[in-house]
């Protein structure tokens, strides 16, 4: 074997030695901790299953991430509570259609009861995910229905801070920032320091944006920007009471 085998050979094996120690430490409750940042990028680790019609929760998760309304129909009719079924990794359909861009799958299921506001095992809420691959139609449709802007994942990231960290998510931005209770939400840093405004200004052109995020501008209340007859009818009647 030759020197630069012998050298590629002891550069593996320390990679190796190196990962297995993230991993292990990963499992550990006592420094799992360090390993959730900033910089928490939950949707690349969703599960991928090879054959999702040999169960339920596989089948309507596979349903809702390919924006199959009539199936996700179909198996809610049969079963009603799979709804609130979830992957591995925390991950409910209303996640799956959220950051894969399925209006119509979004809007089925907030219809028979989603938990809009469900979080997966880093703490992403469908918001999080519509925001974090700039969904922006998506993102309207679930503040809409009431989705928490403020909501923090592990990483003390809410939706905000991860449209503020893509460089494309100048529409998401916009439909944020038309919201009242974003303002101190814009304020808000994550565990490593950063504000939204910080994280945009460091991936991509629209920090200059969040000059909209100011009291005197973002007058608009939230119950009026969402466009949601229930959800205003519901505000009248508590009113009334």
């Amino acid at each position: 074997m030759s020197d630069s085998e012998n050298s590629e050979t002891t550069e593996y094996n320390n990679f190796k030695e190196i990962q297995e120690e993230i991993e292990k430490c990963k499992r550990n409750p006592e420094t799992s901790g360090m390993f959730v940042s900033g910089w928490d990028d939950a949707d690349q680790d969703v599960d991928v299953v090879k054959n999702p019609k040999e169960n339920p929760i596989d089948h309507i998760l596979w349903a809702a991430e390919n924006g199959d309304v009539g199936l996700l129909k179909e198996l809610l009719t049969i079963q009603p509570g799979l709804v609130h079924a979830r992957d591995s990794d925390g991950y409910t359909p209303l996640h799956r259609a959220s950051y894969s861009n399925h209006i119509a799958a979004v809007q089925y299921l907030l219809s028979v009861g989603a938990n809009i506001n469900a979080k997966t095992q880093l703490g992403w809420t469908p918001l999080h995910s519509a925001c974090n691959w700039n969904n922006y139609k998506i993102v309207a449709r679930l503040l809409a229905a009431g989705a928490d802007p403020t909501a923090l994942s592990e990483g003390e990231q809410t939706p905000l801070h991860l449209a503020a960290a893509v460089s494309h998510c100048k529409s998401t931005l916009l439909v944020l920032f038309l919201r009242r209770d974003l303002i101190e939400v814009a304020r808000k840093t994550n565990n490593s320091g950063e504000t939204p405004e910080d994280l945009a200004r460091g991936h991509g052109i629209y920090a200059p944006l969040f000059e909209m995020v100011c009291p005197a501008i973002s007058h608009i209340h939230s119950l009026a920007f969402t466009c949601n007859p229930f959800v205003r009818r519901k505000k009248i009647i508590l009113l009334k009471k």
